[in-house]
């Protein structure tokens, strides 16, 4: 793409001259973009990669870099305020989707009772079961099972090797990564003396609009109900989350979070890698939750957590200070005990 034409697509304002035939291949890193690549940079924590970068432009905040950057910059500069979402977007305009592997794609079976929309792609063994409905545009990869009564909406990717169970529903463009299954049984038993009864998970899931989910995750369905992952929120790899969950709109959630059953999760939440969240709780709107937390009680809305059990990250934060100076404390604890006896 023309440089020029970046600049009007993502709004950015331009600081040097910007050749009217400056073609870009991509993306990179400042250590490793060639000359026909743009990178980008937030913050004051890479700015001495800044002199070395051979990227023709890079995506910054100027205002908050410009005491730092050399008086002969060799890039062209892009401002913007927030240029991590600029590169965001950046990244897809360069971005071709699967276009190439359209080509290979071979019909993969789908049951006579089952619909598929305009140009939605089923590639080599895929199977989808009965009364299943499948939007347009979308694109469902190698050996992906789809079960029976299944909605998919318009524009959904599913890598390979996916699983679909029956009665799960997926929204309007929806990504599933490799690996992930959507709708397992949930881990339900009822004790009988010296064994377990099995509970059976007569409930579905439900993935809204633009959800996106990591490889190998796992979205168990509801018991009797659903479990329900709110638009626009985006799950890493390797995450579980049990059956009767409901998470709201636009959360993060990072990998090897495990989420137990029934709890109640808020809109805008961001949960770091590593957190575990017991069941039957309710955190509210826009928290934040530390990496390797444990959660056990209820969280309101706009709290930071921290720790096992979590708790105020300021308070957290105090604690293990403390922490750290135990081992001087006691010291000196004996030493006054000593001087007693």
């Amino acid at each position: 793409m023309l440089l020029r034409d970046i600049v009007s697509k993502l709004s950015l304002n331009a600081i040097g001259e910007v050749p009217d035939n400056l073609s870009v291949s991509g993306m990179g890193s400042l250590q490793a973009a060639n000359n026909r690549q743009i990178s980008f940079i937030v913050g004051r924590k890479y700015v001495k990669y800044l002199a070395e970068t051979k990227a023709c432009a890079v995506i910054m905040d100027y205002e908050s870099l410009k005491d730092r950057l050399l008086p002969d910059v060799k890039f062209i500069i892009l401002d913007s305020k927030n240029p991590y979402l600029a590169f965001a977007k950046a990244t897809r305009l360069f971005y071709k989707g699967q276009e190439g592997i359209r080509e290979l794609k071979t019909e993969g079976f789908i049951d006579k009772t089952s619909v598929k929309g305009v140009d939605t792609v089923l590639f080599k063994g895929v199977f989808v079961g009965s009364n299943t409905v499948i939007g347009d545009g979308c694109e469902i990869m190698n050996n992906a099972v789809i079960g029976r009564n299944v909605t998919i909406g318009n524009n959904v990717m599913i890598y390979p090797n996916v699983t679909v169970y029956d009665n799960s529903k997926i929204g309007n463009n929806c990504i599933v990564h490799a690996g992930s299954v959507i709708g397992s049984d949930g881990f339900g038993y009822a004790r009988d003396k010296a064994r377990y009864v099995k509970i059976i998970h007569s409930g579905y899931a439900i993935l809204e609009d633009d959800v996106e989910i990591g490889a190998n995750t796992t979205i168990d369905r509801g018991a009797v109900d659903f479990t329900e992952i709110g638009a626009g929120t985006k799950i890493d790899n390797l995450v579980q989350i049990a059956h009767n969950v409901i998470i709201g709109k636009n959360c993060a959630i990072a990998a090897q979070t495990g989420i137990a059953g029934s709890s109640v999760i808020g809109d805008n939440v961001t949960i770091g890698g590593q957190v575990g969240i017991t069941g039957h709780i309710f955190i509210g709107n826009n928290v934040i939750i530390a990496a390797q937390s444990g959660v056990v009680n209820n969280i309101e809305d706009n709290e930071i957590v921290s720790g096992l059990p979590a708790f105020p990250i300021k308070d957290w934060r105090n604690s293990t200070v403390l922490f750290k100076k135990l081992p001087e404390l006691f010291k000196k604890m004996k030493e006054i005990a000593k001087k007693r006896t």
